[in-house]
């Protein structure tokens, strides 16, 4: 994908959280697998992540309204 349109891709990783524990599919794997359980407690890094990375595109870090 990146050949034909720039970008970049970030990887926040999956944890060690309990999405780990018994129970949770087989284990750790890769994303496209049935078995892949997403934590869902990284949903609030990515998304700050991302508000952040805006902010300093825009210029907005520091700035109050």
């Amino acid at each position: 994908m990146l050949q034909a349109v720039p970008g970049a891709y970030a990887f926040i990783g999956n944890g060690e959280g309990a999405h780990r524990e018994i129970g949770h599919g087989e284990g750790p794997c890769t994303l496209h697998n049935p078995n892949y359980d997403f934590n869902d407690e990284l949903i609030p890094l990515g998304g700050t992540f991302w508000v952040k990375l805006v902010e300093a595109k825009l210029g907005l870090i520091g700035v109050r309204s």
